[in-house]
């Protein structure tokens, strides 16, 4: 399998594997077959120093191939010196792991009146364990105040994620004075906390 998509991070259910064969299409054995990362990181068993032997069948196959920790093309190449067709590319999409945490997108205003909604509303993203974005949507973040005296206020104190994984909140505001900081929660996620929102 030349193309594949797999989770970041982990091993692709089908390491890369390629055939030698003679002009007439027999396998040929104990040739060596060099496999090399050339994009997206990660790790390959045995690494490129270790060339691959083909066994009685022609086929040299890597033990494992573990994608990288970024969302996105990862790619190896198998090279056989001399022989047509070589170098081969074998291609896997590495897709974000689930959520495990929340980072905020976009932080609420540094500065707001007592009352009255924030200016710059805050935005939350779900990322995996690699900070990569999560693309689901429908989970619920809720909003309060972490530290400072006052209320939290808004049509809604919580937000549903969209398709990209982002929860947009539209109407909050803090009742009271001084310096505050907000918090942003979804069951067993890594919570997110907010710069300080200074009210006079």
């Amino acid at each position: 399998m030349s193309t594949q998509s797999d989770t970041v991070g982990l091993p692709v259910a089908a390491p890369p594997s390629v055939k030698v064969t003679d002009t007439g299409g027999n396998p040929v054995a104990g040739v060596s077959v060099t496999f090399t990362i050339t994009g997206g990181g990660g790790s390959i068993v045995p690494i490129s120093t270790s060339p691959v032997v083909t066994d009685a069948g022609g086929i040299a196959t890597l033990t494992s191939w573990t994608l990288g920790t970024a969302t996105g093309t990862n790619t190896v190449t198998a090279t056989a010196a001399g022989l047509a067709g070589s170098p081969v590319l074998f291609t896997a999409t590495g897709t974000a792991g689930p959520a495990t945490k929340l980072v905020i997108a976009q932080q609420p205003s540094t500065t707001a009146s007592t009352g009255v909604p924030f200016l710059q509303q805050p935005a939350i993203q779900l990322q995996d364990a690699f900070s990569n974005p999560v693309p689901q949507s429908g989970t619920i973040v809720t909003a309060a105040i972490f530290s400072g005296t006052g209320t939290l206020g808004g049509t809604s104190l919580t937000a549903s994620t969209d398709a990209n994984g982002l929860a947009s909140f539209a109407d909050l505001s803090i009742t009271g004075s001084g310096d505050h900081t907000l918090q942003f929660t979804s069951g067993g996620l890594t919570a997110a906390t907010s710069t300080t929102i200074t009210l006079p």
